[in-house]
């Protein structure tokens, strides 16, 4: 769906161990796994979205004074090998240790590892390695072991199997850009996939098995495109789907979808939420653009913009690829002329397995990309590059990136990235298909003369004076009343009415 600015899940284990494994998040609102044991227990709104933890719903469990100590939430029947550490975020209104236990085979709870703090968000971590082989059988938290004179009750979310014992400082639940961080940007595109189908009039859906020029292994086809909902978070999102299978002469398929000649801009800001397979060994997803003049120029000189891409072989043997990735541009006169300009990066923490926002600035002098910028404002650009002239037309970085480009999201499976030309070699699809989610894309300008944006579906409806900054809209001092009315917020402000994107309702 554009607008112009217009369930406690538990994941099924595979039976090869990943790096981690989320339990829960309990971003649906509504419970069917967890139980309570001696006091009460219930998923609710998240009435402390401070520090690391953005997110709507938690789980909440106390232990009333005079009780068992062994109150707490369980979850039942939850059997697991291969993990060291259990972590799970925790806001509690005391100090005290909160206890865990994961067997009847062992009478004893443990203690977290780390100390504990009141009244704050943070991630406690606990060591279950005795368990890593013989299994852990059920999950049960436990409020409060001491002699409390006054009710103790904790909060819990995000709780993950992993084998890293560091705590986990990623802020969770933050799924939009936040106003501050926006500067006078305007939103004037935004796709969510909340619609029963994919939209073909702004999307292509590639149908082909050329290898996209890098010897890949896929066929990219209509089934490995769909729109769909992620298991663990319950958004709605476009999915890409690679699976290993005979098809049409080649040993698995795919999906690639592009907005080529229906929706392209020029300069400004982008932002994509998108979770990322394990890409070990052997997958290859990527977020990028080219320039719209593709049919008439062709690449490399419509020139290429790589915002963000995984699964390069150079991390397979130090084991990082999880945290590897990289940003890159390409242009010349031939594809076996190109200039390129790329940068890759080993991350402070996974950007796979879990949703990431990727964010591209592009002017008509520089490019930057950043990583979860929303949550990580302090972090560096993980790729910049400037946009300086050049005498030679098809090297002139500031003329090829200075017109407008189109959008691509693909999942890619083998190829001269992951240095893999066998199928039977991409170990990240041994154990069944591998699944890209992106949440959305929104596009962000400023208004400034050199920039541009067509979508034939929608553009006709942008005035830009009939429409309200991002953060004016989204503002706490601005004196609006809102109401929800055929299931989209409306906002009345100044005798107008507006979408929750700031688009003048007619």
């Amino acid at each position: 769906m554009k607008k112009l600015f217009s369930l406690v899940s538990v994941i099924g284990l595979a039976a090869i161990v990943s790096a981690q494994v989320n339990v829960a998040d309990f971003e649906s609102g509504t419970n069917t796994d967890w139980d309570p044991v001696v006091n009460s227990m219930d998923i609710r709104p998240n009435a402390y979205k401070t520090g690391i933890n953005q997110s709507n719903y938690v789980l909440y469990t106390q232990r009333s004074v005079g009780s068992e100590s062994w109150s707490g939430a369980i979850l039942n029947n939850y059997p697991v090998t291969g993990y060291r550490y259990l972590h799970a975020y925790m806001y509690r209104n005391n100090a005290n240790v909160p206890n865990l236990k994961v067997s009847d085979s062992n009478p004893q709870d443990m203690a977290p590892m780390n100390t504990i703090i009141a009244n704050e968000w943070q991630d406690v971590v606990w060591d279950i390695s005795d368990y890593e082989t013989s299994g852990i059988e059920f999950i049960f938290f436990m409020a409060d072991r001491t002699n409390i004179t006054a009710d103790a009750w904790m909060l819990i979310d995000e709780i993950q199997l992993s084998n890293d014992p560091d705590p986990r400082t990623t802020v969770v639940g933050v799924d939009t850009i936040q106003p501050q961080l926006l500067d006078e940007y305007t939103l004037v595109w935004n796709e969510d996939f909340t619609d029963d189908a994919l939209d073909r009039t702004v999307w292509n859906v590639e149908v082909n098995g050329d290898g996209g020029g890098n010897n890949e292994l896929q066929y990219y086809c209509e089934k490995g495109v769909a729109l769909g909902v992620e298991p663990t978070t319950g958004k709605h999102c476009l999915v890409l789907t690679a699976t290993k299978e005979n098809y049409q002469g080649k040993g698995c398929t795919s999906g690639r979808v592009n907005t080529k000649n229906k929706m392209y801009y020029t300069f400004g800001r982008i932002d994509a939420r998108i979770k990322f397979p394990n890409t070990a060994n052997g997958l290859w997803p990527a977020f990028w653009q080219m320039g719209n003049n593709f049919d008439q120029v062709g690449w490399p000189r419509c020139g290429e913009t790589d915002l963000i891409e995984l699964g390069h072989q150079s991390a397979f043997s130090k084991g990082t690829q999880e945290r590897y990735f990289n940003g890159a541009m390409h242009v010349g006169s031939a594809w076996n002329a190109v200039w390129s300009e790329a940068n890759s990066v080993t991350w402070p923490y996974s950007v796979e397995d879990t949703f990431h926002i990727v964010t591209m600035i592009w002017t008509p002098t520089s490019i930057d990309m950043y990583m979860d910028k929303d949550a990580h404002p302090e972090y560096a650009a993980y790729f910049h590059a400037n946009l300086e002239p050049n005498d030679n037309e098809d090297y002139n970085r500031q003329v090829v990136f200075g017109k407008p480009n189109f959008i691509i999201a693909n999942l890619a499976v083998g190829g001269n990235f992951p240095g893999i030309y066998n199928v039977n070699s991409i170990t990240a699809l041994s154990d069944g298909p591998a699944l890209m989610y992106i949440d959305w894309i929104r596009i962000y300008q400023r208004g400034d003369a050199n920039q541009s944006f067509v979508c034939p579906s929608v553009s006709d409806e942008i005035e830009p004076e009939n429409q309200m900054r991002i953060d004016d809209v989204q503002s706490d001092e601005i004196q609006s009343t809102k109401e929800l009315r055929d299931g989209q917020i409306v906002i009345r402000r100044g005798g107008q009415e507006y979408t929750i994107m700031g688009n003048l309702i007619r």
